[in-house]
């Protein structure tokens, strides 16, 4: 009998324990996040975020650096479209300001502001900066890429070489070559291209499910 009670107090203290753990705050934390932290209200600070898979999603409210030297060979092996696994939920929420020399890679909300080299994303909100891609599933706000930004849907302002909506998008792409499945808004660019549009297109050729046209297409 007392080794059972024993062995119940044990179980219970274990249990006890872990509910702890899902609900711990720090107001700094070093990165990667230790798996008993759930939320950082202050600033964290590392090379990057490996606990992507975990079951406790994360968050982080303030500012958020990475500084990983490695960051950058990834642009030569990644696939931005297979690093986020749809069928599973946000396992990091970022809201403030990202600072990163290479940058996020999965199942990341992002809100506030981000620079990077480059970003991938379940959904962006707010202001990003990078030096190469954005790719996001979802992308409101203002959106400068060197190269590219790519995103399903979403709304705002897109800044790139190459920006593309496979969706829909409402607001206006700014770049050399555009496209958007459904547009409601404004292209700007050398080439323009839309299915269903709901808007204008300014650029050297354009292209919508009605006509192509230079200079100017609605």
């Amino acid at each position: 009998m007392k080794i059972r009670l024993f062995v119940l107090l044990l179980l219970l203290c274990y249990v006890k324990s872990i509910a702890q753990q899902e609900y711990k705050t720090q107001i700094f934390s070093f990165a990667p996040i230790s798996a008993n932290v759930k939320t950082v209200n202050g600033m964290v600070l590392g090379v990057w975020h490996y606990d992507y898979d975990l079951e406790m999603p994360k968050h982080i409210n303030g500012l958020n650096i990475e500084i990983n030297p490695v960051s950058p060979l990834l642009l030569l092996y990644i696939d931005p479209q297979k690093r986020i696994d749809i069928s599973r939920e946000v396992r990091l929420v970022q809201n403030g300001l990202h600072l990163s020399i290479g940058g996020f890679l999965g199942n990341v909300k992002q809100n506030g502001m981000g620079v990077s080299l480059y970003n991938i994303t379940c959904a962006s909100n707010g202001l990003t900066l990078t030096a190469f891609y954005n790719y996001s599933l979802e992308m409101n706000g203002l959106h400068i890429a060197g190269l590219k930004n790519d995103t399903q849907k979403g709304s705002g302002l897109q800044i790139a070489i190459f920006n593309n909506a496979g969706v829909e998008f409402h607001g206006v792409q700014l770049g050399l070559l555009n496209n958007s499945e459904v547009l409601h808004g404004l292209q700007i660019g050398l080439f323009n291209k839309t299915t269903h549009t709901k808007g204008l297109q300014f650029g050297f050729w354009n292209i919508n499910a009605k006509r192509s046209l230079p200079l100017i297409n609605w």
